[in-house]
């Protein structure tokens, strides 16, 4: 069994930089604690590889959310990713479902909308900060792609695939190449072919080709040196009953007093990973005790 991994690379003397990975489990994953419906389990999945990629190209350890504001049916998507791998995130509608593209392709960008924005907040130690841009198709590789060329001025491709099969999510994944700023117009010009002509990554994946082989499809016609071959990425939640607790305290007295008259315990449910709590009388009480 292959499991969720990311491999980093270069190419071309280090004038390309690229990053393959994998998140068919962690994709399933969240398919399956939010329950999703196939549309909206491609929606996330996507955007949780997206966000990963993102990650994979900083150079300081942290995490970044990404936010996708659409105006389709689909609503917002949140995704919190790390550097260490960890992704968790959440859709508007879980439940909505549309009819499948003329291609037969699940309608991602119909669900997410063309009109609005995908935002990225870094936070690595320092005073977090965000940059935004317009979506492009709501397919979210392509809105991944024009966050790198606006927000971060760096010519890239991101090239985001996911297969359900009967409500499974069977294959997720992508692939990040970009060119550094002393590429030249030869390199950009050969990659961008070789890009644009390779098969889809959900193709190669389901046919079981490695991310090594994926990357060297992708980079076909330069000298490919792998940096990091075996880093794993997961679906993790930061949620626990402690932080339950202090989200509840922080209310104030009145508030949890309130929730002992009306139901004498209290639920939250996490947003990320649909993780239900229950916090029963006596714990409420021991906060008004404090």
């Amino acid at each position: 069994m292959v499991r969720d991994h990311l491999i980093k690379a270069t190419a071309a003397g280090g004038r390309i930089r690229a990053v393959a990975i994998r998140t068919t489990d962690l994709a399933e994953e969240a398919r399956r604690r939010h329950d999703l419906s196939p549309t909206a389990a491609a929606a996330l999945g996507k955007a949780m590889t997206g966000a990963l990629l993102l990650s994979a190209t900083l150079r300081k350890s942290g995490r970044l959310n990404v936010r996708i504001g659409g105006k389709g049916p689909l609503g917002g998507l949140l995704i919190d990713a790390g550097t260490d791998g960890s992704v968790r995130g959440y859709c508007g509608n879980p439940q909505l479902d549309l009819p499948l593209r003329a291609d037969g392709l699940l309608n991602v960008g119909a669900a997410v909308g063309r009109d609005g924005f995908l935002s990225v907040t870094y936070d690595l130690g320092r005073r977090p900060y965000t940059g935004t841009v317009a979506l492009v198709s709501g397919e979210l590789g392509d809105d991944f792609t024009a966050y790198l060329a606006h927000s971060e001025q760096i010519p890239s491709a991101v090239s985001l695939g996911i297969f359900v099969e009967n409500g499974r999510v069977c294959s997720a994944g992508g692939i990040l190449v970009q060119l550094m700023p002393d590429a030249g117009d030869e390199i950009a010009e050969r990659l961008e072919q070789t890009v644009l002509t390779m098969p889809t990554f959900t193709a190669l994946d389901r046919e079981r080709v490695g991310l090594v082989q994926i990357l060297e499809r992708a980079l076909a016609g330069f000298k490919v040196d792998i940096l990091q071959e075996d880093q794993d990425v997961y679906f993790a939640c930061r949620c626990d009953h402690k932080r339950v607790l202090d989200a509840i305290r922080i209310l104030g007295p009145e508030e949890i007093q309130d929730m002992i008259a009306k139901d004498g315990q209290a639920e939250v449910r996490c947003h990320f990973c649909n993780t239900l709590y229950q916090i029963d009388r006596s714990q409420l009480e021991a906060m008004l005790n404090l």
